[in-house]
């Protein structure tokens, strides 16, 4: 892998050259463009992790999880699979955690796991995606990415309970 790496970037250089292009002045000016572009994702990013340190460390996912459990068990949900299913959009590492949790308390193979393994798989970590591309455009409304987002998980929720038994 590190050859076939290494064979890339040569070939660039080398076809950088040929084409007459001042290869070393087209990497600083891609790398600057890079720094802004890091520069500018900082704020939102650093506002939406410190939304989610909140979010957690207040205990406002335990009552969510509480608040939400009529309708979870209404769905056919497993309790302990709210918490996974509010994270999931928020962040990856977080519901990763959640979903470790499930499998320690009811099993890999238990009904919440399976639930949890489906749902991890067919989702996305879309708040925290959307910081980034959405940030980096500059873009502040974004109604329509998260509704869709948010069809596509009760989607996939439905899928899961229909198949997962």
């Amino acid at each position: 892998m590190n050859t076939l790496l290494l064979a890339v970037v040569g070939v660039i250089l080398l076809r950088g050259i040929l084409l007459h292009v001042d290869v070393y002045g087209a990497f600083l000016a891609g790398a600057e463009h890079g720094a802004r572009s890091a520069a500018k994702l900082l704020p939102p990013l650093c506002a939406m992790l410190l939304m989610l340190h909140l979010l957690t460390s207040s205990g406002l996912t335990e009552l969510v999880t509480r608040l939400l459990l009529p309708v979870t068990q209404w769905m056919g949900l497993p309790q302990e699979l709210t918490p996974m299913v509010l994270l999931r959009p928020l962040t990856g590492s977080g519901s990763l955690a959640a979903m470790q949790e499930i499998f320690s308390v009811c099993g890999v193979d238990s009904r919440a796991g399976r639930l949890a393994s489906a749902l991890m798989g067919s989702s996305e970590t879309i708040v925290y995606t959307l910081t980034v591309y959405v940030g980096a455009a500059g873009i502040r409304k974004v109604p329509g990415a998260l509704t869709a987002s948010l069809a596509g998980y009760l989607a996939g929720a439905a899928v899961c309970l229909l198949l997962v038994r």
